[in-house]
């Protein structure tokens, strides 16, 4: 009898120990990747939950995706996570490498407000975005790099309250003045402009913000869209007072692209706008212009004697070039197409990351005769010397080239086409 009580407690104790074996530690490898790519997941949270639902456990990914975790118990679940990516539940599995792919979260983060004041960070509390105090708006890059604008200041217009984008003409490379809560009786109440946190009031010797024209404003900000990650415009006291008397009329935080950890990426865009001009205004053809001056001449002096240019006399010696239904703005307007080409290079590791960019943009105007050619480069390079320390070099280059709209008496050729007198003839008549 005592053999066989002995017996059974060997075999409770022999089912016991077989029991607890799978609730020891057991170590499990694998890789995270992106399901939409297939590239690596560099940073992301590897953590373990008991039972209970507490973490007891966790590791990350490093820069090849890949993750090491040493489980308390491999009943235990493991959960991937990372920021930009939906979270997965993974099956622990150590008798092979684990390839886990997670898919890309269309979440955005809560946005965080810096003022001169305080920080309000939005979406994190119950305060709501009328109640800040700042007045700050960003704008939604996606929107502006997929329509065939080739400027900021274009791109600007009408997506924020307050401010007022003028532009000179509708010529390529005309420029546009820029004026945030209404025009101030000093200065030339344009909005200081920041990229990448530095002030662009003063860019040489001989360019001041105080007497620059709008072509010179839109120098400023004539930055490839693609370049640009996000606008943000300043418009009240509370948001622009870090900037001192400089944002007193506003400021335009632009923000550009910088390189990020991971394989070297190629990119390469084209895109061909073609433009056509609006119909212009009803105009009188030349015979209804000559009948309106003689109903005018008559009015106004009581006489028949009208100047031989619009009295329609065929001993006239320039009679031929007088007698013409010219359609001035016809004569003028063409369809036009832009052509952009942007090409660029990024990536890093864990100390260096670079943005290289290469952009030509060749845009004709409607007007005969004028169009603008750019040609920009920009290198943003981070480099990590220590965990505190880093260095940054912000490289820009843009050469334009315009072929401006010839003025004469502050005239451009179009606004003299609407007052021009449609008798004349485009060309002169040959005497000889």
């Amino acid at each position: 009898m005592k053999r066989i009580k002995s017996l059974l407690l060997l075999l409770l104790a022999i089912c016991s120990f077989m029991e607890a074996y799978p609730q020891g530690k057991v170590v499990i490898r694998g890789r995270v990747l992106d399901s939409s790519d297939k590239t690596t997941v560099i940073g992301a949270n590897i953590v373990e939950y008991d039972s209970d639902n507490r973490v007891v456990g966790g590791t990350i990914t490093n820069v090849n995706g890949d993750f090491v975790l040493e489980m308390r118990s491999a009943s235990n679940k493991v959960l991937v996570s990372v920021i930009g990516y939906n979270s997965k539940e993974i099956k622990p599995d150590p008798s092979k490498t684990i390839m886990v792919e997670i898919d890309p979260s269309d979440v955005e983060i809560g946005e965080v407000v810096v003022t001169a004041q305080a920080t309000t960070s939005n979406r994190l509390t119950n305060i709501d975005q009328r109640d800040n105090a700042t007045a700050s708006v960003k704008i939604d890059l996606m929107e502006m790099t997929e329509t065939g604008l080739v400027s900021a200041a274009d791109a600007l217009q009408g997506k924020v309250s307050g401010l007022d984008i003028l532009s000179a003409s509708g010529d390529p490379g005309s420029g546009s003045s820029l004026v945030i809560r209404g025009l101030s009786s000093m200065g030339n109440s344009q909005p200081l402009i920041v990229i990448d946190g530095v002030p662009q009031d003063r860019v040489s010797r001989d360019f001041d913000l105080a007497s620059a024209d709008q072509e010179d404003i839109s120098n400023l900000i004539n930055i490839a869209l693609q370049d640009i990650k996000s606008i943000e415009v300043l418009k009240d006291a509370a948001s622009t007072a870090v900037y001192g008397s400089r944002g007193a009329d506003g400021v335009l935080l632009i923000e550009t692209h910088k390189g990020r950890m991971g394989k070297v990426q190629f990119d390469y865009q084209y895109k061909n706008t073609f433009n056509i001009q609006p119909p212009a205004i009803p105009m009188l053809n030349g015979d209804e212009y000559i009948m309106l001056q003689h109903e005018e001449w008559h009015n106004a002096y009581g006489v028949f004697n009208m100047p031989p240019e619009i009295a329609y006399d065929r001993d006239f010696a320039d009679f031929y070039n007088y007698s013409a239904n010219t359609d001035w703005i016809g004569a003028i307007t063409r369809n036009s197409m832009n052509h952009d080409h942007y090409f660029k290079i990024s990536g890093g590791g864990q100390r260096t990351r670079y943005f290289t960019s290469l952009s030509y943009l060749d845009e004709e105007g409607t007007t005969l005769g004028t169009a603008a050619q750019r040609f920009s480069t920009r290198i943003n390079l981070d480099y990590h010397l220590s965990r505190k320390l880093l260095f940054t070099v912000n490289f820009s280059f843009i050469s334009n080239a315009i072929d401006g709209n010839v003025t004469l008496g502050g005239n451009n050729v179009r606004s003299m086409a609407y007052i021009k007198a449609p008798n004349m003839s485009i060309w002169e008549r040959d005497q000889y």
